[in-house]
């Protein structure tokens, strides 16, 4: 491989290494004509063999135009360099939010929705991933995940073949049971890669968690994967299923498409009950936050709101809570009638949520939720609230406006 740091390809200044693999070299580019920041990925070497593996990763991804997944701007070949030029993301992976540590499962569950989105959006195109892991999810903030590096793609219309029959490809940490065993894949086989992902952000770990990787192979092949809730007890019940399901040996076992794994993720958000007490660093703050008597002071650090957000998690989509004011009032715009909070532009008019539906409002840290005489009701944790009688709030909590389900999360 040829070092290229510094050159300059087309118009693309190559200024610094971010990227390295098998196959390129992603490049942190100046783009002089625009006056930004790209990412170029250079083809190691033009052999026959690659080039059109790079060609047809540069096509597929092309016409693929969605939120979550990385945008191509440019193709080229110059001076024995074939190139692809993308969007440049200043922030890490999904690899870097795992630290070997059970994750918030709401917040799992968000990120696989819009992951599985992408997905469904790629599927419906023709394209299928066929190397999804983390390391290839780009996180430009910690809610916002970009599907990445499309370079093992198979294309449902291509008549080309560009592997050999019986070839095994993929990542043997994510790969499922039929890539494993060399056969021809679909779709599914990224069902079960986002599966293993799901299982790995709730439990901390792989199922499979062997330093060998032929070990590793066979296990997706022939060993049953263990139930996250051993390694999260926190995990509820509809999670574990999905994700079992999901990881399903046989592809007919699974779900017959990515929409439908996305629909029961849904499901989750929108029906299961949060376990109490949820920790926040080494406190627990839930039951001072439902209003129970606080420690004294010298019990107790200081804890400090930096954010509070509401994610409407069918949309993928986060709302900030303004701190600078008391209440907030969470509904619909219709008319004169507008909210601090619009949930008009997420389907709340379908989903039954009244103009002024909910007042949020907070003293200090402590925040409540009331339902303001909504016609279809407002939940917190499936718990219906009386109208005009403040229930208290806690980060993770799951509300409910109508039939539209909400995320209440607090950072600190």
């Amino acid at each position: 491989m040829t070092n290229l740091l510094g050159e300059t390809i087309s118009e693309y200044h190559l200024k610094e290494v971010i990227g390295e693999g098998g196959m390129a070299t992603v490049y942190k580019a100046f783009q002089p004509s625009l006056n930004r920041w790209v990412a170029v990925k250079v083809m190691h070497e033009r052999y026959s063999d690659l080039l059109p593996r790079f060609q047809r990763e540069a096509r597929a991804v092309a016409q693929l135009r969605y939120r979550n997944i990385l945008a191509i701007y440019d193709y080229g070949e110059e001076a024995g360099y074939a190139y692809i030029v993308m969007e440049f993301v200043e922030r890490g992976t999904l690899k870097d939010m795992l630290t070997g540590q059970p994750m918030d499962w709401v917040q799992a569950v968000a990120l696989t929705i819009a992951i599985g989105d992408a997905l469904q959006h790629a599927h419906q195109h023709g394209i299928v991933h066929r190397d999804v892991k983390p390391s290839n999810i780009l996180m430009p903030t910690v809610d916002w995940p970009l599907l990445a590096d499309f370079g093992l793609v198979k294309i449902k219309s291509s008549t080309e073949q560009l592997t050999d029959s019986g070839m095994i490809i993929g990542t043997p940490e994510y790969i499922s049971p039929e890539q494993a065993s060399g056969e021809s894949v679909d779709h599914r086989a990224d069902i079960y890669a986002l599966g293993v992902i799901l299982f790995e952000m709730i439990a901390g770990r792989l199922p499979f968690d062997y330093k060998n990787l032929n070990q590793m192979m066979v296990a997706h092949i022939a060993e049953p994967p263990p139930s996250p809730v051993e390694f999260n007890p926190d995990c509820p019940p509809p999670l574990e299923a999905v994700i079992l399901k999901a990881l399903e040996k046989s592809p007919e076992d699974r779900y017959p498409d990515m929409q439908a794994m996305v629909d029961a993720l849904k499901g989750v958000i929108g029906s299961s009950t949060l376990p109490k007490g949820k920790i926040f660093g080494s406190q627990d703050l839930s039951p001072y936050i439902a209003g129970l008597p606080l420690p004294d002071s010298d019990q107790l650090e200081p804890v400090v709101v930096q954010s509070v957000k509401i994610v409407i998690a069918e949309q993928n989509v986060t709302v900030d809570v303004p701190l600078d004011r008391p209440e907030v009032i969470i509904g619909r715009t219709h008319g004169d009638s507008r909210p601090d909070i619009d949930l008009g532009p997420y389907g709340a008019a379908s989903a039954g949520v009244s103009r002024k539906h909910a007042r949020l409002s907070r003293q200090d840290n402590h925040w409540q939720l009331e339902d303001l005489g909504s016609l279809n009701g407002t939940y917190i944790n499936e718990i219906k609230l009386k109208p005009r009688s403040p229930m208290a709030l806690k980060s993770g909590d799951i509300i409910r406006c109508g039939r539209l389900p909400l995320i209440f999360r607090i950072s600190f």
